[in-house]
């Protein structure tokens, strides 16, 4: 029953973490029937019950998600206590469950708690205090007024996962350091050492076990530190591990690798990449996950400007960039810069995408959410009045467009997909000029 239990919940999470949401919530149910003869608090039950609940979240299926975040919510308390910080997710959990239900008598008492607990653990300027302090406080408005008030932003971050939950104050960057490396060794013995760790690693990222491919990845950067920063494995060695630890909500651990991945591709391809400006979204995003907003708000001007100069600014990838800026500066109180973000992200989307799409509409309604926090009432009323739908404030993953991507027959490993000419390890064909994409 217990290999059984794994081997779904395997592959849930690769189902899961690939965006099949309807695939994994199946698997999750199914995972969930196998520890019905468990004991009621056991690990496999309660991680069953989160991953399902979050899965259901995702979809906005709340009313499903309901029993199930109320059932973690007793077994967190019974097994660490109320006041645990554990214990605080899951109420802050089914707390903003209650809020998109517009239940917002019920969610008041549980939000209020959590935010209790999460403060004394946390401190008041982590990312998740903020997050769900400001929640808090529109429900105690809307409550006040009687329900008039306007329904708070509940984001999809919001949503906590406490299996790999990391309880961070904010820090400096330099102070989430690297792991020291390895003695040097003959580039034979690394070759032989890094390849069967690296593969070993790939299978356990692909099946969901980021953990271990956590420590194999670990491993596998010490050998390839000895290949050269112009050798291409270092770099997907070091990006891979930089995703296991993102997998795991470890974004402070992640910096340290993500930026001096950003280091060789600068080096390699210049900052006139498209490559460039993707590492730069991805210090970004940890950055703004784990509360160093100054540096994120410099990696993602990085980012953006790329993107202005190679595709132009009314691309589609430039709105997603100025949206995430937006989001952010709204986080640290700078509302000006916040609504200069969102008016030139609204103006891109409104052309290419229309009034009536969604990302249209999801950014309308945080637009109008922050005219409410700048009290320009009149102009927020008549942006929701224009908008529908579900509002999400995750920072967006930029994807170039399909348009720029080419299909391309297989060619041997380590040669350019353009002319087929062996790289040596380049990301930069000397033959052709094209720029390797990072396999995994």
């Amino acid at each position: 029953m217990i290999d059984k239990w794994q081997e779904t919940r395997n592959a849930a999470e690769k189902a899961q973490s690939e965006g099949k949401y309807g695939f994994a919530e199946s698997l999750w149910y199914t995972a969930l029937e196998e520890t019905v003869e468990f004991e009621a608090t056991d690990r496999r039950r309660a991680t069953s019950l989160e991953r399902l609940c979050e899965c259901l979240w995702y979809q906005q299926k709340f009313t499903d998600a309901v029993p199930l975040a109320e059932e973690l919510v007793s077994i967190y308390g019974k097994v660490f206590g109320a006041t645990h910080i554990d214990t605080a997710c899951m109420q802050a959990n089914l707390g903003l469950l209650y809020v998109v239900l517009n239940k917002v008598v019920e969610a008041e008492p549980i939000l209020r708690d959590a935010l209790t607990i999460k403060f004394k653990v946390l401190g008041a300027s982590h990312p998740d205090v903020l997050r769900l302090d400001a929640t808090y406080k529109d429900v105690v408005a809307k409550l006040k007024s009687q329900g008039m008030a306007p329904a708070s932003i509940v984001t999809a971050r919001q949503w906590t996962k406490t299996g790999r939950f990391e309880a961070l104050k904010v820090e400096s960057a330099a102070s989430a350091k690297v792991p020291a490396k390895a003695a040097k060794i003959s580039r034979e013995d690394a070759i032989k050492n890094w390849q069967p760790l690296f593969d070993s690693a790939k299978i356990a990222f692909n099946k969901g076990d980021w953990s271990d491919a956590e420590a194999k990845l670990v491993k596998a950067a010490d050998y390839a530190d000895n290949f050269g920063e112009k050798d291409s494995r270092l770099c997907i060695t070091l990006e891979l591990l930089a995703d296991a630890l993102l997998k795991q909500d470890k974004h402070q651990r992640a910096v340290p690798y993500f930026e001096r991945v950003h280091a060789i591709k600068i080096d390699q391809l210049g900052r006139h990449s498209t490559t460039v400006a993707e590492s730069a979204n991805n210090l970004a995003r940890c950055h703004y996950y784990y509360g160093n907003f100054e540096a994120a708000e410099k990696a993602a001007i990085e980012c953006t400007k790329i993107y202005e100069e190679m595709m132009g600014p009314d691309d589609l990838t430039v709105a997603t960039c100025l949206g995430n800026i937006g989001m952010l500066y709204r986080l640290i109180k700078r509302p000006g810069d916040a609504e200069n973000a969102y008016k030139r992200c609204l103006t891109i989307r409104t052309k290419k995408q229309g009034a009536d799409h969604p990302d249209t509409i999801k950014l309308l309604q945080n637009y109008a959410s922050l005219l409410r926090d700048m009290h320009r009432e009149d102009e927020a009323e008549h942006l929701q009045a224009c908008a529908t739908g579900f509002v999400t404030g995750s920072w967006r993953v930029v994807e170039v467009s399909t348009e720029e991507q080419l299909t391309i027959a297989e060619v041997p490993e380590g040669s350019c997909e353009f002319c087929g000419a062996f790289l040596a390890g380049a990301y930069k064909c000397k033959t052709c000029g094209t720029e390797s994409p990072v396999k995994r």
